[in-house]
């Protein structure tokens, strides 16, 4: 089991997400940084649809019943066990160790791995928390959570994986509904740079700054997919994150490509973001890219 004594401002229980059930009105949740998890699964030995901790703000506090290896990925977080960690990195913990995870000024999101994985039952296929529809639940202090089998032990910790730059430059590619924008619309959407919204959540990154006024007309409503770039009447682009509603009616601009969404994500309020387009070729080079990275700081057993 894994023991939580401080549960930060809100953690949850993640894993990849649970997909196929949009036809059925399902979300599929997951990591709001799906990158920094794999990172952290891989840096433990977790196969890549292992659950871990998602943790917003502030300090997250544990203990495992027996020795595990942990992972703490994110932007700007750090991990106290005998000493100061960098995130990003593997760390083996002795039984009953406290453990500490600690939120940067610059973190929105951090994710936590065990070797093993959070056990918790499966819903749907998956163990992500959907707070909206009550899959799941927050954590709390006091809360103890199964862990599955570890395969990773002491002399697979100190291992790290390539860190995220998080600096607001954000690839997408052209989105299904550029008809309902004119030239000059599409040209300040990926040259301008928009100001993330303080309203912004799991569903999705509100922007403001820049309005980027679609054509009048009515659109019918279709399925939305992560990273989606929905522009309502207003003007302010909203980019749709993992928990994305599963069908929307305002017209799609652009699709962020899913290696940049951890950026996104995690971009606070009043920072800045900035969109380039580019082809579908360079959105699987970067996907290619990701999956060197993990595959280099992976644990094998």
């Amino acid at each position: 089991m894994i023991r939580i004594s401080e549960a930060a401002v809100r953690s949850t229980v993640q894993d990849r997400g649970r997909f196929g059930h949009l036809r059925s009105g399902v979300p599929p949740a997951g990591a709001a940084d799906p990158f920094a998890l794999a990172a952290a699964n891989a840096l433990v030995g977790n196969a890549d649809d292992a659950a871990g901790i998602e943790i917003i703000g502030a300090t997250f506090r544990f203990s495992c019943d027996d020795a595990r290896v942990i992972a703490v990925a994110g932007r700007d977080v750090t991990v106290t066990t005998r000493s100061r960690l960098p995130g990003w990195s593997s760390v083996f913990v002795r039984a009953g160790q406290p453990v500490t995870v600690h939120a940067g000024a610059l973190t929105r999101f951090a994710y936590l791995a065990v070797s093993g994985g959070i056990a918790t039952a499966p819903v749907l296929g998956s163990r992500a928390t959907y707070l909206p529809a009550g899959l799941g639940a927050p954590l709390r202090a006091g809360d103890a959570l199964p862990l599955g089998d570890a395969d990773a032990g002491a002399e697979d910790a100190a291992r790290r994986v390539t860190v995220t730059v998080y600096d607001g430059q954000v690839r997408a590619m052209a989105g299904p509904h550029t008809d309902r924008f004119d030239a000059d619309a599409t040209r300040r959407f990926f040259s301008a740079t928009f100001v993330v919204e303080p309203a912004s959540d799991r569903q999705g990154t509100r922007l403001g700054g820049v309005p980027i006024a679609p054509r009048a007309g009515e659109l019918l409503s279709c399925g939305v997919v992560a990273g989606a770039v929905q522009v309502p009447r207003g003007g302010a682009p909203i980019v749709l994150l993992s928990d994305h509603q599963t069908t929307g009616g305002y017209p799609v601009i652009a699709t962020v490509i899913a290696a940049d969404l951890g950026k996104v994500a995690q971009a606070l309020p009043g920072e800045g973001l900035r969109f380039h387009r580019v082809e579908r070729d360079a959105a699987l080079d970067a996907l290619r890219a990701e999956r060197r990275a993990l595959d280099e700081a992976r644990v094998r057993a």
